[in-house]
């Protein structure tokens, strides 16, 4: 595949994602914000959303996504991505804040290592034109969330589709 047809591939992907994209104006824009709230401290990372919406309103959930390995020793090994926030802009993002809750939760069972402890941040209040959300900010994305970001041994970085 040329570089040309890859390109022509990705636009087509961002025109289907952006019709299918159901979310209000002033909700895409809150997103858009907090997401650039991320500071990534090692490595890269992009940051992954899901928002559903209920009778009490928007749930939108943040996370800076993974880094698979391709070859080399450390083939498949998925690498999170160390990051902050600053709280204090974060609140900016408000109109007013309800509750604010920090949750470390230790997974029991099968799973171990990093994983096992999962660190989320839960703000719920109003958005400057829109309605009430509750935005979590998890510590590692959700487990179903494949990496989406791949790394070569040759140190080439490249984007899941």
């Amino acid at each position: 595949m040329s570089i040309e047809e890859l390109l022509e591939q990705m636009e087509q992907y961002r025109l289907r994602r952006e019709q299918r994209d159901y979310r209000p104006g002033w909700l895409r824009q809150f997103v858009e914000l907090a997401a650039g709230l991320f500071e990534p401290l090692t490595n890269v990372g992009r940051v992954g959303y899901d928002c559903q919406v209920d009778e009490r309103g928007w749930t939108i959930c943040l996370y800076l996504g993974t880094t698979e390995i391709i070859g080399g020793p450390r083939d498949g090994q998925i690498d999170h991505a160390s990051f902050c926030i600053d709280v204090l802009q974060l609140q900016k993002l408000f109109e007013n804040i309800d509750r604010l809750e920090w949750f470390s939760v230790s997974s029991s069972g099968a799973e171990s290592g990093s994983s096992a402890i999962r660190s989320l941040l839960s703000v719920h209040g109003k958005v400057p034109g829109g309605g009430l959300v509750r935005l979590e900010l998890l510590g590692m994305p959700p487990n179903v969330v494949k990496p989406g970001l791949h790394l070569r041994t040759d140190g080439v970085l490249y984007e899941t589709l």
